[in-house]
């Protein structure tokens, strides 16, 4: 777990790390997983003038620009007062003229914007405290703030996504003064969403309205009690900015890793579907032939025709909180194994019902609590070397496994085969003992501690149904345990008569070759744990086996041990003291298992069937479907 830690991967349920490993699908938010989170205002429709960069605060704008349109001091009102204070979004000047952006960072772009046009945020917000917000959320898509401009009148400003903001206007802004929006100013501010949209960038409508306060009334109790519908509607249009969010450098080629590792992934986000589609193919995940699709018409698709879109969908834009709650378990339904990223409250049942909830960081502690693994950089990478560790943990527990089995398959073949001929089985308890703190202790530390690596992602995830021990295993484990045997049979009963001849004492010559059968025994799990390294049909069974330096010391240490237990275990141990030549021997039988693992690899796997098949069950049904009516 410190080691995922370090790859910024926080576990909370230790399961999660090995089904992550199994991830077919992984479902991800766009702002800040898979774009850096930093915002900046690059683009604007300001009072009907189109600015294709924004100028810097040493440009005088309003006297070049906007110097005769009344409402610029608005604009500024409107940028610095509708802000979540709750979220600290404030900026931090450092130095070298730069800003760090604290707590949302959308606001923070437009607290930049207002000090670029030249106004003060910071005095703007204590001059106009705010009466009422209604703040964003992923269903409203806007925010809006009352503020007070004297004891007769409240202004209402309001900022969201531009096409929801521009659908409540029914004025706009020009040089001219406030004229009425008609059909031609709004297609004109339409076709610049899109223009904008098609370019990634995020766009945002301003817009504001005056009310008057009825005579005796005060301010607060008054805008207190105005419905959301009367404050949020024949709004005036400010303007339209476009902010750029760019992609983090190393998502493509995480998103290509997970490619070709068989891993589909999806972006679910609230932007735009054209901001969406443009980040998706910078990022690699929309392809010619995948599927883009808003929240709006997602959710109202039929069970078959959500089923039949599925393997296309890449992007879902203008998403809501359930829906990405309704992709996850629709993915579920179709057997696939599904991770998915969230951050806000709303994502908590999303999260429940992935198989792995990835939950961010800077998230919520509601997010963070529903969910299996916390991802602290936010950083799509980290979650590519989620998958990473989690593959690598299957794996160290097949390895393991595979090892144990062919351990046991053998001693317990050659135990039972040397009792029934000799009435003696050639391994003592004692020395089982020695066996199983190899099998169990030393080889666990020896296979289960190796390092993921990068060509874990070259191969598809395992299934949900597969079975634990493969049919490549059981080659492994019926061939190995083989051998084993061949080998100590042939030592239990022509030992004495093929190597030890030269030995007059016959009760000598058989202590011998029992000590040599027990060392024969311990160095053929010794080779075979380097065959256990690989699972599939690599023939390098030594590769990055001297980077590995845990796996070095079990193998250094135990065949130490081994040898001191030989020549001092004496009756303890039932051992008598080897020569040189009896240790080479042992040790020529054990390296058999190398050559022999070579050969093994040869067989096709469909020679074999797998005894643990399993049909699978349909996936069970969410509760929680069901309780909201979906």
């Amino acid at each position: 777990m410190r080691r995922m830690m370090k790859d910024q991967n926080l576990v909370r349920k230790l399961a999660a790390c090995e089904t992550m490993g199994g991830a077919t699908n992984i479902c991800s938010d766009k702002t800040g997983t898979l774009t850096e989170n930093r915002m900046t205002v690059v683009k604007a429709v300001l009072f009907g003038q189109y600015l294709d960069s924004i100028p810097s605060r040493n440009v005088s704008i309003s006297s070049k620009i906007f110097e005769s349109v009344s409402s610029f001091a608005v604009l500024l009102q409107g940028l610095a007062t509708n802000t979540s204070h709750s979220s600290f979004a404030r900026l931090v000047l450092k130095p070298h003229e730069t800003w760090e952006s604290l707590g949302n960072k959308t606001e923070c772009a437009l607290l930049i914007l207002c000090h670029e046009l030249g106004g003060d945020f910071t005095i703007l917000r204590e001059q106009y405290p705010s009466l009422r917000t209604l703040p964003f959320n992923g269903d409203r898509k806007r925010m809006t703030s009352v503020i007070a401009l004297d004891s007769h009148t409240v202004r209402v400003h309001t900022k969201g996504a531009a096409e929801l903001v521009l659908g409540l206007c029914t004025r706009h802004v020009t040089a001219m003064g406030v004229q009425p929006l008609d059909d031609t100013a709004r297609t004109i501010l339409l076709d610049r969403i899109a223009s904008m949209t098609c370019s990634g960038l995020r766009t945002i409508c301003l817009a504001y309205k005056d009310i008057s306060v009825p005579a005796g009334q005060d301010s607060l109790n008054f805008v207190s009690l105005l419905e959301e519908e009367k404050i949020e509607n024949d709004l005036v249009l400010l303007g339209l900015v476009g902010i750029k969010d760019p992609v983090r450098p190393s998502v493509p080629s995480a998103v290509q890793s997970c490619k070709l590792a068989g891993i589909t992934v999806r972006m679910v986000t609230g932007d735009n579907i054209e901001t969406a589609k443009h980040i998706a193919r910078e990022c690699g995940i929309l392809d010619p032939h995948g599927i883009a699709m808003e929240g709006s018409e997602f959710r109202t698709l039929s069970k078959e025709r959500l089923h039949a879109i599925l393997p296309r969908l890449q992007v879902l834009a203008r998403s809501k909180p359930m829906d990405k709650f309704i992709l996850v378990h629709a993915l579920r339904e179709l057997g696939e194994v599904v991770a998915v990223t969230g951050d806000g409250t709303n994502d908590a049942p999303a999260l429940k019902e992935a198989d792995v909830g990835l939950s961010m960081g800077t998230g919520t502690d509601v997010a963070k609590k529903a969910s299996d693994i916390i991802i602290l950089d936010d950083n799509f990478t980290s979650i590519v070397r989620a998958v990473m560790w989690g593959r690598n943990v299957y794996d160290s527990i097949r390895k393991f496994l595979q090892f144990q089995l062919t351990v046991n398959v053998s001693a317990i073949c050659i135990a039972f085969i040397g009792a029934v001929a000799n009435s003696r089985s050639p391994l003592t308890p004692v020395q089982l003992l020695w066996v199983n703190l190899i099998m169990d202790t030393f080889a666990a530390l020896a296979l289960a501690t190796e390092l993921p690596s990068p060509k874990l992602l070259q191969r598809p995830p395992h299934g949900r149904y597969d079975s634990l021990v493969s049919r490549r295993m059981w080659i492994n484990v019926i061939g190995q345990s083989c051998l084993q045997i061949a080998v100590l049979c042939f030592m239990l009963f022509a030992g004495e008569y093929v190597y030890l001849s030269d030995i007059d004492s016959a009760t000598h010559r058989r202590d011998i070759n029992y000590t040599m059968i027990f060392n024969a025994f311990v160095m053929l799990q010794l080779t075979n744990e380097f065959n256990c390294r690989k699972l599939t049909t690599e023939f390098n069974i030594f590769e990055g086996v001297l980077s590995h330096s845990l796996f070095l010391i079990v193998m250094i240490g135990t065949l130490i041990v081994q040898v001191i237990l030989v020549e001092a275990g004496g009756e303890a141990f039932s051992t008598v003291q080897l020569h040189a030549k009896h240790y080479f021997i042992s040790l020529a039988f054990s390296t058999l298992s190398w050559p022999w693992g070579v050969l093994l690899k040869q067989i096709p796997e469909n020679l074999l069937i797998s005894v643990f098949a399993r049909t699978p069950p349909p996936p069970p049904a969410s509760t929680e479907l069901e309780a909201v009516g979906v």
